[in-house]
């Protein structure tokens, strides 16, 4: 890609696997500006630079809402929504030249954004209500459940990896987290932490040989299932990560390897409670 070596990450909210496809494949060809633009997949733990969703689907308008994007972390609508949101939109049927338009202003928009930001030392934090919100609600009693179950308050974090530049760098930006952090470079050993003490997440380097992470995430979760510790794999483009293994052995999601300080921490802030 010409102006960027890194794509924008794209979540996509209410499409169909068929349209989830031409997504994926147009993305691929790099249109637009020169900016690259790659789909996050559903279980992927990395925060999006954008979100593109289905206008025509309500739950997904729904979700959008809750998410609360912003200009940091804009929103794209497909098609015509039923209800008057504060969005910009392309219509149906794509046309992919108009929606690659509108996601290069919405990057350039957010580009101006952090810009801002930077110079005047501020910390951007949503606020609850600062956008229209759908007050439609479609949730399925099983999402009900999950968002009534409290995250876990204390714990360690638990990362199964032996290379001693990333533990570093762990142990530093957890430090900075006031997170205790635990470490193991065996299957063995990371079974018998979560044994002797409450273990919130465990992350899992995935690229060792010598361990299978598919069968660690079972063990883990079965040690002491009311800590209702979460797995999360560290996956590099090199490896052959089976994203249907991890979902049957019950994983939480994935990072990419390399992975930024904010995008670990706002994953970890998804499964457990960061002391202030």
């Amino acid at each position: 890609m010409s102006a960027n070596s890194i794509p924008f990450a794209v979540r996509l909210i209410g499409f169909k696997p068929q349209e989830i496809e031409i997504f994926d494949a147009t993305f691929a060809l790099d249109q637009g500006k020169g900016y690259g633009y790659v789909r996050l997949s559903e279980d992927n733990l990395q925060d999006p630079d954008l979100y593109i969703a289905n206008a025509e689907e309500l739950k997904a308008l729904v979700a959008l809402s809750d998410l609360r994007p912003s200009d940091v972390r804009p929103a794209l609508l497909v098609g015509t929504p039923g209800v008057a949101l504060p969005y910009p939109s392309v219509e149906r049927p794509i046309r992919w030249h108009r929606l690659f338009d509108a996601l290069d202003k919405l990057i350039e928009k957010r580009a101006d954004a952090l810009s801002r930001l930077e110079a005047s030392d501020v910390v951007a934090v949503p606020e609850r209500r600062r956008r229209d919100r759908v007050d439609i609600d479609l949730t399925d009693p099983a999402e009900y459940q999950r968002m009534r179950t409290e995250l876990p308050h204390g714990g360690a974090v638990l990362v199964i990896d032996k290379t001693p530049a990333f533990r570093d760098y762990i142990a530093e930006l957890l430090l900075r987290n006031k997170t205790e952090v635990l470490w193991a470079s065996s299957e063995a050993e990371a079974e018998g932490a979560c044994a002797r003490q409450r273990v919130a997440v465990v992350v899992v380097n995935t690229s060792m040989a010598e361990i299978n992470p598919y069968r660690l995430c079972q063990t883990v979760k079965a040690i002491r299932p009311s800590d209702r510790t979460s797995v999360i794999f560290l996956v590099s483009k090199s490896s052959g990560y089976d994203a249907e293994l991890a979902r049957q052995a019950g994983s939480d999601g994935f990072l990419t390897k390399p992975v930024a300080a904010h995008h670990f921490i706002s994953a970890l802030k998804k499964f457990m409670h960061l002391p202030r």
